[in-house]
């Protein structure tokens, strides 16, 4: 009997408090019940408590159209568009012209990767706001994401004949960046020996052209090492295959002893999830007395501004096979044409073979930092230093070596 009582008690108890809660919250005003949404949302990122407050707003005042287009937002953030279409659609079919609903569809489309329909929005607000900054932005943004580039360079321009803009001076260098088919440039290595060798040199002309498939680079290279000149002519390709996956294709002849008279070379690149890269493949080199193959792997991970990859690489031969490691990190600062790198390599097999005498390392390591600096939107300064000990059968190589380059787009 006192247990029945306890319960009866407890129960009463716990309906009061519930009673009380509710009394509580109905006696919000719509205000009150919106900034508790606002809370809910931007302190707790509790979305789904936020559209509880919302809601309840909602129910007492349905055309409080900054509350629905709050709750639409909301969706929009976890990825659930189609509940934050119908929101904002509620909202313009009572004020076709409202702002705020209108850049709210317009993040819808874009997040969603519907970007024809977020253009068709844009034109839609500008047809309400045809002077908004902002509007004019994600115009120009959403053209320049569906790879308009000319056009998103028109709206830029539209802009900054207006108002000075930030923004729009930074999105109109990109859209005029991307419309930059060629690239040139030259590059000088200087390799010292700290004994028995004379040092070595190296020049390279470069010319690249971006096609709707991916880019072209044509390559002459010319060196001169033990008294010897030599040219090689190359040209490689990164065709894009489909969504994640590409390739490189690569080859080369040269006449000289110097350099292999053919080289050839073919990789697969592919995303993987967590922003990861993972690229196979080989290369295959024809000197004047033998004939080498390479294979090679690489993990690529991308984090924030940084790029780490680990890439391996083997030489199967007669007298043993070889195999080497090599780990770059990367510093990108804004862009992708702005960064810093340090590299590192250990191994029998050489991450570098220009020439037959590469292949015959014992072992080997290196260490070398590299880096590049854009002087102007077109205009790129780049170079490199590293050091290197490959151990022969009678001696053991110590190099330094130092690069300059210049790169031109046009």
């Amino acid at each position: 009997m006192k247990q029945l009582i306890l319960f009866i008690v407890v129960f009463l108890f716990i309906g009061q408090a519930v009673g009380l809660a509710q009394n509580q919250k109905d006696t919000l005003s719509v205000e009150e019940l919106y900034k508790q949404a606002r809370n809910a949302a931007f302190e707790d990122s509790d979305y789904d408590k936020a559209r509880q407050y919302a809601y309840e707003a909602l129910d007492r005042s349905p055309n409080y159209h900054g509350i629905r287009i709050f709750v639409a937002r909301t969706y929009s953030w976890e990825g659930i568009y189609d509940k934050a279409r119908k929101e904002l659609e509620y909202v313009l079919e009572e004020d076709p012209g409202n702002r705020r609903a209108l850049l709210a569809l317009i993040d819808v489309e874009k997040w969603s990767d519907n970007l024809p329909a977020a253009l068709q929005t844009v034109n839609k607000a500008l047809n309400f706001h045809p002077e908004d900054e902002e509007i004019l932005l994600q115009k120009a943004a959403v053209l320049y994401n569906m790879k308009e580039y000319g056009q998103s360079e028109e709206v830029y321009r539209d802009i900054l004949a207006r108002a000075p803009s930030k923004k729009a001076r930074d999105g109109l260098e990109s859209a005029r960046h991307k419309q930059m088919k060629y690239s040139t440039s030259i590059s000088y290595r200087y390799d010292y020996f700290t004994d028995i060798f004379t040092p070595w040199e190296f020049v390279e002309f470069a010319l690249s052209r971006q096609t709707p498939i991916g880019s072209v680079i044509g390559r002459i290279q010319h060196a001169r090492r033990f008294g010897s000149d030599g040219t090689q002519f190359n040209i490689d390709a990164y065709p894009s295959i489909t969504n994640g996956l590409y390739a490189y294709v690569s080859g080369g002849y040269s006449e000289s002893s110097i350099y292999p008279r053919y080289r050839f070379g073919f990789s697969l690149y592919k995303s993987l999830p967590a922003s990861f890269e993972l690229a196979v493949g080989m290369r295959y080199l024809d000197f004047i007395t033998s004939q080498t193959d390479i294979y090679t792997a690489a993990l690529t991970k991308y984090k924030g501004s940084y790029l780490f990859t680990l890439r391996s690489y083997y030489v199967p031969a007669p007298a043993g096979n070889s195999r080497s490691i090599n780990l770059v990190m990367r510093r990108y600062f804004g862009s992708a044409t702005a960064y810093a790198s340090v590299t590192g390599g250990y191994g029998s097999a050489p991450t570098e073979i220009r020439f037959s005498q590469d292949i015959q390392t014992l072992n080997s390591w290196s260490v070398g930092i590299d880096g590049q600096y854009p002087l102007s939107a077109r205009i790129f300064l780049g170079g490199s230093a590293g050091y290197d000990a490959a151990e022969y059968e009678n001696f053991t190589r110590k190099r330094f070596s130092f690069k300059g380059s210049l790169s031109y787009q046009f």
